[in-house]
């Protein structure tokens, strides 16, 4: 503080009419006439790992559809330029594979964990319905979460396809 205020006389300018504090201060701004914002109410979180990672739960579908997704353009490439086959393409990269899909399993249930809400209800407000309006939002509304699961069950069973295709050749690649 003394600091500021030495740099102040040296530079001509008047000393400031308070005092600074190092505690921290709250300002609660409301226009006239209005009530305060209203504060979203959500449900506590009494959802567990066991019932997010059920057969029936909200994450397995979701987390097999993101890496599905992901691994199928992985594949194609090495696939399509260099003719190897997706079996031997993952028995090379095993290790890469299965750190991969811990991270892609934690990061699907980070937002859970962040905001403390039943993954359910995070994923039930993420559709297009909620989404809707202009400008980006526009384009935000493009990653509803029917959408995602819709596109992973289709990366799902493309990556089954393509590997029961090479299977059924002979372990030939299948382009």
């Amino acid at each position: 503080m003394q600091a500021c205020s030495t740099l102040r006389a040296k530079a001509g300018l008047r000393p400031l009419p308070f005092s600074s504090s190092s505690r921290l201060t709250t300002v609660r701004v409301r226009a006239e006439g209005s009530s305060p914002v209203p504060v979203p109410v959500w449900t506590k979180d009494t959802e567990t790992a066991r019932d997010v990672f059920a057969f029936g739960g909200s994450a397995p579908e979701r987390v097999n559809g993101r890496i599905a997704m992901i691994g199928f353009v992985s594949i194609l490439g090495p696939e399509i330029s260099k003719k190897q086959p997706v079996l031997e393409q993952l028995g090379d990269a095993w290790f890469g594979v299965i750190l991969f899909s811990f991270t892609i399993a934690f990061a699907s249930i980070l937002p859970k964990l962040i905001a403390g809400v039943p993954l359910k209800d995070l994923h039930a407000a993420a559709t297009t319905e909620n989404m809707k309006g202009e400008g980006i939002q526009q384009f935000v509304a493009l990653f509803d979460t029917n959408i995602e699961l819709w596109s992973g069950r289709l990366a799902m069973l493309g990556f089954a396809g393509l590997i029961a295709l090479e299977v059924a050749k002979g372990g030939e690649s299948f382009f």
